[in-house]
């Protein structure tokens, strides 16, 4: 039988402490530093929250933070009970896309955020509206359908389930734009929101009725092809979204 060696991490030479400010944004940028010189590879498990306070010279919440952020952003899996390790199927994303990163590393108002989001997305969905075939509709309708069911669920993957349909819910209308371009675009501010999308998840606040409103009157307004309700399902949206991450 072939046993399979596993190296031993000592990160001690090659983690930096920031000096006197903590900052979860400056763990996250030790990490993908690592990353991407190969310091860490795929699959290997990372020192301890504690431990990575002590090379970082950071607070525990700082870490926790940073790895909440990077979690979200499918770069960690966090195993409880195990130890938090660098995914290992991270193939086809850009998580590493230093535009992505720049944006994170931003740290942007909420104002701001809010901008961009109700910008994009009003943009996309007036070519929603315009271009949605019938079985677009479809498929958007079927995907509402299971976000809904999702909701009214609460069992240990409940997170995780709901922020991959509620992801795959704005993706699909980034497809039926049929405009590549804006589709790309939109898939990497997703990605950039994909961690505040997850805390509001996290807080069960997207089963609020609020929530499930916005989401029923964006589609209905696609069904109907109304691009002044679409806009303002989105509006409604976005100021959900906007509380959501304010608390």
């Amino acid at each position: 039988m072939i046993v399979k060696q596993t190296r031993e991490l000592d990160l001690s030479a090659l983690l930096t402490p920031k000096p006197n400010k903590s900052s979860a944004d400056y763990v996250v940028t030790n990490i993908k530093e690592l990353l991407l010189t190969k310091k860490i590879l795929p699959g290997e498990k990372l020192p301890s929250e504690m431990e990575l306070t002590r090379l970082l010279s950071v607070s525990r919440g700082s870490v926790r933070e940073a790895m909440k952020m990077l979690s979200a952003l499918g770069i960690i899996e966090i195993k409880r009970g195990d130890g938090t390790y660098v995914s290992s199927n991270m193939d086809g994303k850009v998580l590493f896309d230093p535009l992505l990163f720049s944006f994170i590393l931003t740290q942007s108002s909420i104002n701001e955020l809010k901008e961009l989001r109700l910008l994009l997305e009003k943009d996309v969905i007036r070519l929603v509206v315009k271009n949605a075939t019938d079985s677009d509709i479809q498929t958007l309708r079927d995907c509402h359908e299971t976000m809904e069911t999702l909701k009214n669920d609460n069992t240990k993957f409940f997170n995780e389930e709901l922020l991959r349909c509620e992801l795959e819910f704005h993706q699909i209308q980034g497809r039926i734009t049929k405009n590549r371009l804006l589709e790309k675009i939109y898939n990497f501010v997703l990605e950039y929101f994909r961690p505040s999308i997850a805390l509001g998840i996290e807080k069960h606040a997207y089963g609020s009725l609020e929530s499930k409103e916005t989401h029923k009157n964006i589609l209905e307004a696609i069904e109907k092809r109304d691009i002044i309700a679409a806009e303002k399902a989105v509006e409604s949206s976005v100021e959900v979204w906007t509380a959501l991450i304010s608390k």
